[in-house]
């Protein structure tokens, strides 16, 4: 049965569903390498469509991603004691990591610095058909061993509004499978939303919604980048060895249309918002809130409920908005890109 998602778009409603277990996937396919495609945009943009993905091997500057793997791997020495300082294999000390630590602001500034090298710039124009921009959404992550995976899920269901994005997942260390990399249910972003609304967020998937023998995965490499389609469903898998996985997510939207960004706010009624974004071509603006807004500025993975709007939203917050017109979309709390 299809009806109306909190991000007002359909998705299924089944309470007798039975729910994905994320462990019990086992990929049988391997990720399709799109290097060859990348002159072409048509046929990029096609099999992205058609599959629900890109993935390409050693692509990336590599002084971006020796910058970028240096700075994660001294902060999970320094920050959090996770592998002992100068090493660049990431083992693992046993210490436990961090609850909440992929948006930390310790690591503001990595992806960012990565995705402005003018090599980086130039495959990502490819890759979107338009100069790129950041939305200024990243998880970072330095995962030991054991550590739970992220579940099944999909983007685009928890960043409504946003327009004309590509997820970007980048690995920063060697990543075979037995250090957990990510898995995609190949084809599947061609089935609509998929999460479930009969039960409690994250809105679980159920099992019966994806073909077994749908999944992919690969070994990934520093230098290789996988662009996931919003709609894609897809999961990390369990990190089996005495590695850290360090890792980090992002995501990159057109520059000529951009249409989230940060923005501090200035006031906020039950109905409305008013924010201030840096970015000249934004200034200033009040936007519309509404039950279908996907508010969530004091975790970002709680929504708020439309009832508390005015009190979840203080002036002076930091927030990522999507805007579409004149009404919010998505308000976030602040990210570090």
């Amino acid at each position: 049965m299809k009806y109306t998602t909190p991000n007002g778009e359909g998705s299924i409603n089944r309470p007798d569903a039975v729910d994905i277990d994320t462990m019990a996937i086992r990929p049988s396919r391997e990720y399709e390498v799109c290097n060859g495609l990348l002159d072409d945009f048509d046929a990029l943009n096609a099999f992205y469509e058609k599959n629900g993905y890109l993935f390409f091997r050693d692509v990336l500057d590599p002084d971006s991603v020796v910058e970028a793997r240096d700075a994660m791997l001294a902060i999970a020495a320094d920050d959090f004691g996770l592998i002992d300082k100068g090493d660049v294999e990431a083992k693992w000390t046993g210490k436990p990591t961090i609850r909440g630590q992929e948006e930390l602001p310790c690591f503001a500034g990595i992806s960012q610095r990565l995705i402005n090298y003018p090599k980086n710039q130039e495959l990502l124009t490819k890759i979107l058909g338009d100069k790129p921009a950041m939305v200024p959404v990243v998880q970072y992550r330095l995962y030991p061993p054991q550590t739970a995976v992220t579940p099944v899920h999909q983007d685009g269901f928890f960043s409504p509004g946003i327009q004309d994005y590509r997820p970007l997942w980048i690995p920063l260390t060697p990543c075979p499978r037995e250090v957990g990399g990510l898995t995609i249910a190949v084809g599947h972003n061609n089935k609509g939303w998929l999460h479930n609304l009969a039960r409690e967020t994250p809105w679980p998937i159920p099992d019966d919604e994806i073909d077994p023998d749908s999944w992919a995965t690969a070994d990934f490499e520093p230098g290789d980048l996988l662009v996931v389609h919003p709609y894609a469903p897809h999961a990390s898998m369990p990190n089996m060895s005495d590695r850290l996985r360090v890792t980090f997510d992002t995501r990159v939207q057109s520059a000529k249309n951009p249409t989230t960004f940060m923005a501090k706010v200035d006031s906020a009624l039950q109905d409305s918002v008013t924010v201030t974004s840096p970015d000249p071509a934004v200034g200033q603006v009040t936007l519309s809130l509404d039950r279908d807004s996907f508010v969530r500025t004091r975790h970002p993975g709680k929504r708020e409920a439309f009832e508390d709007y005015a009190d979840a939203i203080q002036p002076g917050q930091q927030l990522v908005v999507t805007r579409v017109g004149d009404r919010a979309a998505m308000l976030r709390i602040g990210s570090n890109p």
